[in-house]
């Protein structure tokens, strides 16, 4: 009898074990559910971004390209009288701009195509462009339709008044033709597919290469601009039909439309032959266009993230049916495990985000630069402007070149396997890069910026790359932990070890917010934040630290810290070097070897011819203009079986100099130099050739040496360092 009761017990017991864990498995499947579907709405919505700021950018772009058209127009009006050059002038401006067609509106509704003149609504090809601009004030419009002398396909028409006054809306007073009449707008036709070719529009492929999302554009009407659902299956024109009509949708057509008018940003599931999609919607980011940009995600993509989750809720409700106490035993480890790779996926999720910031604020000011440059280069009175943008966009691109390296070697950096490049290095010019680097970045944030340099030894044997990298991390940090009114000092000295050798020590000082001695402690570590309150809002890779510390423990010296919360930091970085001669390329700002031909430097040596050997067509113009100009003779080769062959027809000593990418068809650079080291002839074996590649590694460079080349020069190359390795063999070749 005490048994069946214990037995009773046991069962009751084990049975309310059973639902409590079904309940707590099932509400926190809810909760981790919500939290992973979260963050996938949320990465949608940063891919979706990317895609809406393309379109604007492309938009604006568009408008600015009406604008230079106004301009040139307003130059070349007087010389517009017949039909035939008015003609002939638009098919030019088509063809050098972004647009399919440019045509000239009248102020009478008539206008000049690049083919005829159209004049009345009378001719079968007339189109009403006056219609554009009616009812609205702006003088941007734009419009979607269909043309005739387009086909089948839809066109974006952008319409741009000439005006000089857009509040007055007074015209510019152009007048082209026989008849003088005055232009009232240029009219610019794009095929909407020069919108597609500007977005990602399709993403999350799955294992299987079929697409999970997909972006679309729609007007006002809901008239789809972009329509990507073609590869969806669906054939609908109106997003407002498709809601209706499908089989379920969260908001209705009515609902979808009306946020689209009070220009909000929302997203929505809708279901339509069976598929359950995310549509997030977004409106462009551009006061001339009410357009809507839309991303629809297959929730395939929210399911695929929780797939292990609920496979691994599946095995603890297995366990704790088999046997409760074990079940128990599971759940407590399978919960742990879960924590730990939730926490791994996040720390990794939030390395990815922190690198991918880190990479696109030096990108964002290249392309920014980019853009004033290329907005400002016709205007005589700002290329003293253009000048500064181009050197800071040097200076960027080379941070961001320094950066990917850093990702791309990080493997090696973390096992300790760091090649340190020793060269004769100007500490004071070094110095001064870094300081020029970070000048605008400090100053710009109203902070004193304060350079001292104390060296008696100018020259040292010392990897100047990677000390630059390690200064400016230590010197940026500052700039971001830094308060307006604070101030950075930064400063170089040295110290003598031996006769031949020298301690150099880069010290930067700040009054920023300083650090607990807690995080103190751990700096040095990888992927560590500091995390107090003072600095949670900046961001970084949490790497910049942990590099630092291997590069400089790499070449011998030693890094340190001394902080205190709230009064600022000081880092020390010393560095033992070499004692060296000034060498000749250092003396000058170039070696006289590669001055331009222009430069009269009266050192007597002739333009030489180089072989240059690269697939790739831009960075082979790039590299031969760079040639060009200063006095040499480029030959170019497109592989390397074509590099050997027009060697071996050349005469002796005809090229002292082979540019050799590695990797291109029919032969590649390594393949190449061999063959031609092969060759009977004795220039064959004293030709100097160097390795152009993109193949940063040391293995790849190892290769290179291995085949005969004699030098290893990495993409993008340096021009300055190229320039003086030639200079370099033509000193040694005129001895």
């Amino acid at each position: 009898m005490k048994f069946s009761k214990n037995k009773r017990f046991y069962v009751i017991f084990i049975f309310f074990i059973i639902i409590v864990i079904f309940l707590v498995v099932y509400v926190y499947s809810i909760v981790t559910g919500n939290i992973l579907e979260n963050a996938a709405v949320d990465n949608i919505s940063e891919v979706a971004v990317h895609d809406r700021n393309t379109i604007t950018m492309f938009i604006e772009y568009n408008w600015k390209n009406q604008q230079r058209i106004g301009y040139r127009l307003k130059r070349h009006s007087q010389e517009l009288k017949t039909v035939n050059q008015i003609n002939e002038y638009l098919g030019l401006e088509a063809y050098e701009s972004t647009f399919d067609k440019v045509y000239l509106l009248m102020e009478d509704g008539s206008y000049y195509t690049d083919v005829t003149y159209r004049k009345d609504d009378n001719v079968a090809d007339y189109y009403p462009y006056m219609e554009l601009f009616e009812g609205t004030d702006s003088y941007k419009v734009i419009g979607f339709d269909s043309l005739p002398v387009m086909g089948s396909d839809k066109v974006v028409i952008y319409g741009y008044r000439l005006i000089d006054n857009p509040k007055a809306g007074e015209l510019s007073g152009i007048r082209i033709g026989e008849d003088r009449k005055q232009v009232y707008a240029v009219i610019g036709v794009c095929r909407r597919s020069s919108i597609v070719d500007g977005l990602v529009i399709e993403n999350y492929v799955d294992d299987s290469g079929n697409t999970q999302g997909y972006s679309s554009v729609v007007n006002e009407s809901g008239e789809y601009v972009v329509d990507r659902r073609d590869a969806a299956g669906s054939g609908s024109e109106n997003l407002f039909d498709l809601i209706e009509h499908c089989d379920g949708s969260e908001l209705s057509a009515a609902d979808v439309q009306n946020k689209m008018l009070a220009g909000e940003e929302f997203y929505f599931y809708m279901e339509k032959n069976g598929v359950r999609e995310l549509n997030y919607c977004s409106p462009l980011n551009s006061s001339s266009v009410n357009w809507y940009f839309i991303m629809s995600v297959n929730d395939k993509v929210m399911k695929d993230q929780t797939r292990l989750f609920v496979l691994l809720i599946i095995l603890a409700m297995s366990a704790a049916v088999i046997v409760i106490i074990i079940a128990f035993v599971l759940t407590m480890i399978m919960q742990r495990r879960t924590q730990v790779a939730y926490a791994q996926e996040k720390a990794q999720s939030e390395f990815l985000s922190n690198m991918s910031h880190e990479i696109r604020t030096p990108l964002n000011g290249i392309v920014g630069l980019n853009y004033l440059i290329m907005n400002a280069i016709d205007a005589p009175e700002k290329h003293t402007q253009v000048k500064e943008w181009l050197k800071k966009s040097q200076n960027t691109a080379e941070y961001l070149i320094a950066l990917i390296n850093d990702v791309l070697d990080i493997s090696k950096l973390q096992e300790g396997k760091v090649k340190i490049n020793c060269a004769p290095t100007l500490v004071e010019s070094l110095t001064e890069a870094v300081y020029s680097m970070q000048y605008d970045n400090i100053t710009g944030r109203e902070i004193k910026f304060i350079k001292d340099i104390r060296i008696t030894e100018p020259c040292i044997q010392c990897d100047e790359v990677h000390i630059k990298q390690v200064l400016m991390n230590i010197v940026g940090n500052a700039a971001k932990f830094t308060p307006t009114g604070g101030t950075i000092k930064f400063s170089v000295s040295q110290e003598s070890i031996d006769d031949t050798h020298v301690m150099t020590t880069f010290t930067c000082e700040d009054t920023g917010c300083g650090m607990n001695k807690e995080f103190l402690s751990q700096i040095f570590n990888k992927f560590t934040q500091d995390r107090s309150s003072t600095s949670n809002s900046i961001k970084g890779t949490g790497l910049g630290m942990a590099i630092s510390k291997l590069l400089v423990n790499a070449m011998g010296g030693e890094i340190t810290v001394e902080s205190e919360l709230n009064r600022g930091s000081i880092f020390t970085v010393e560095i033992p070097a070499e004692i060296c001669e000034i060498p000749d390329y250092l003396k000058t700002e170039l070696p006289a070897d590669v001055k331009k031909a222009s430069d009269n430097s009266g050192i007597g040596i002739k333009p030489q011819k180089i072989l240059v050997a690269e697939d790739n067509d831009l960075n082979a113009e790039i590299l031969m203009e760079i040639l060009i100009q200063f006095g040499f003779e480029p030959v170019h080769a497109l592989n390397g079986q074509e590099a050997v062959e027009i060697f071996e027809r050349s005469k002796p000593n005809e090229y002292r100099i082979i540019l050799m990418d590695m990797r291109m068809p029919v032969l590649d650079g390594c393949e190449a130099s061999a063959k031609i080291r092969e060759l009977d002839r004795e220039d064959a074996k004293t030709v100097t050739i160097f390795a152009c590649t993109a193949n940063s590694f040391q293995e790849d460079r190892e290769r290179a040496l291995q085949s005969g080349m004699n030098d290893f020069l990495t993409k993008p190359i340096d021009i300055n360092t190229l320039l003086r390795k030639i200079g370099n063999i033509n000193h040694e070749n005129n001895k």
